[in-house]
């Protein structure tokens, strides 16, 4: 009766190890490839998902440990520590390199991509009424949502839009007037839109670039969105302004295409001390990510950073509280 007790224990056991270290390796392997990132466009998928290959190597190690696999559970664990350096700065607060002027109003800018497809104006009406935006950069922004947005003319009344029946039109509504505004393209003449705004709502101007890069699933949609990255890099370096960046960048923080684009331009990223926050894809949390950004140059302080309600999309909004330094 003993042997009867013991041998399905034992078979379970073995069943969950091989189970444990069959999908260990598969994400160990994934890491690997990642690292490949910048030499092939398949192999920079691989990079966003670090938060996720971390979770899955340091669960595995832990119930390894219990059952006392040593070497697996040692190899998990060091591939779950390199993951895990990705990301742990994110949780560490920066230092600002600009104290803003005690005299600088905080302003705050809504990014949402509300998705071409989608018709729950609504939600996106509810949200505007709540965060009270300043600022409102709205990417996939279609002819019908521009129609339903004219309600907000009259809070909104400076305006520069590009919208399109594709996944790629674009459109900025502000309270505050523009110096300057116009509709460019990182790139070639067949990029999407992005729009530059110059403003003038605190102590000096600041520049409002809003961009929205091809999607990088296939090598010439790749390499597209990073010759648009490197000509954004050479916009921001060239402006006299200080600026905020809002887009979606298809791509994660994990990218090197990120971090050349960050590195290139002078540009830091808002989420640093304020956690993950991913942003996309609405539904599927076990694949969240952040490709939803904020980024800024000197002479802007972030104040806060959150990721806003579902509105229909397939992407979250992000809300961002700023102010502009004095000099």
């Amino acid at each position: 009766m003993g042997l009867v007790r013991v041998f399905p224990s034992v078979k379970s056991n073995v069943s969950i190890i091989g189970l444990l270290t069959a999908a260990g390796l598969l994400v160990c392997l994934a890491t690997l490839i990642s690292f490949a990132g910048r030499f092939w466009w398949g192999f920079e998928l691989a990079t966003h998902f670090r938060v996720q290959y971390t979770l899955a190597l340091g669960g595995s190690t832990l119930i390894l440990l219990a059952l006392r696999q040593w070497s697996w559970s040692a190899l998990f664990g060091v591939f779950a520590l390199l993951n895990l350096v990705f990301f742990l700065p994110t949780f560490q607060e920066e230092a600002s390199a600009t104290p803003a002027a005690g005299n600088s109003p905080t302003l705050r800018a809504l990014l949402v991509n509300v998705n071409a497809e989608n018709r729950d104006f609504a939600r996106l009406q509810g949200l505007i009424a709540t965060a009270q935006p300043d600022l409102i950069v709205l990417l996939e922004a279609t002819p019908w949502l521009l129609d339903q947005l004219r309600v907000l003319s009259q809070r909104y009344p400076h305006q520069v839009a590009e919208p399109s029946a594709d996944p790629f039109g674009i459109a900025l509504f502000s309270r505050h007037p523009f110096i300057q505004s116009q509709i460019v393209r990182f790139g070639d003449v067949l990029s999407p839109p992005a729009i530059m705004a110059t403003l003038a709502a605190g102590p000096r101007p600041f520049t409002l670039i809003g961009v929205h890069p091809w999607p990088p699933v296939s090598a010439d949609l790749a390499e597209g969105r990073n010759a648009q990255l490197r000509a954004l890099a050479t916009r921001v370096r060239q402006s006299q302004h200080p600026l905020l960046v809002l887009g979606d960048l298809n791509l994660s923080p994990w990218s090197p295409w990120f971090s050349q684009l960050l590195a290139d331009a002078g540009l830091r990223d808002s989420r640093r001390g304020r956690g993950l926050q991913p942003s996309w894809p609405v539904g599927w949390w076990p694949l969240w990510i952040p490709i939803d950004h904020a980024l800024f140059s000197a002479g802007i302080q972030i104040q806060q950073r959150a990721i806003g309600p579902t509105i229909g999309s397939d992407h979250y909004p992000v809300i961002v509280d700023f102010q502009v330094s004095g000099s």
